[in-house]
């Protein structure tokens, strides 16, 4: 898990843990208290209990790992793999543009024409 881009969610965009939690029909407060003691402990999801760990998979890894590429056109027209690295990923939070490499480049071409 990218333990910076946890950190970042939990500060500054939990309202993005509680969409997922509430399109999951989770306590939204229950995932953000999850995400939390996950940030606060290094990201260590060995510690979960079973009940904290299902909040884990469904409202807060979506959003730290294997994060999908918007594509440079939109959904599905992503020209890498379909995930944004790692490295980029806080990144993408930061600006709001969730694209892997491959489609940054791309779209950095089609702007510069």
């Amino acid at each position: 898990m990218n333990l910076e881009v946890l950190q970042h969610i939990v500060r500054n965009e939990p309202e993005r843990i509680e969409a997922l939690a509430n399109e999951s029909g989770l306590d939204a407060s229950a995932s953000i208290g999850v995400a939390e003691f996950l940030a606060g402990n290094d990201g260590d999801v060995s510690l979960l209990s079973s009940k904290q760990q299902y909040h884990y998979d469904n409202a807060i890894e979506p959003l730290a790992q294997n994060v999908p590429c918007d594509g440079v056109f939109a959904d599905d027209t992503c020209t890498g793999d379909g995930v944004i690295d790692d490295e980029l990923l806080l990144g993408c939070y930061l600006e709001d543009n969730f694209l892997c490499q491959h489609c940054r480049f791309d779209s950095d071409r089609i702007q510069g024409e």
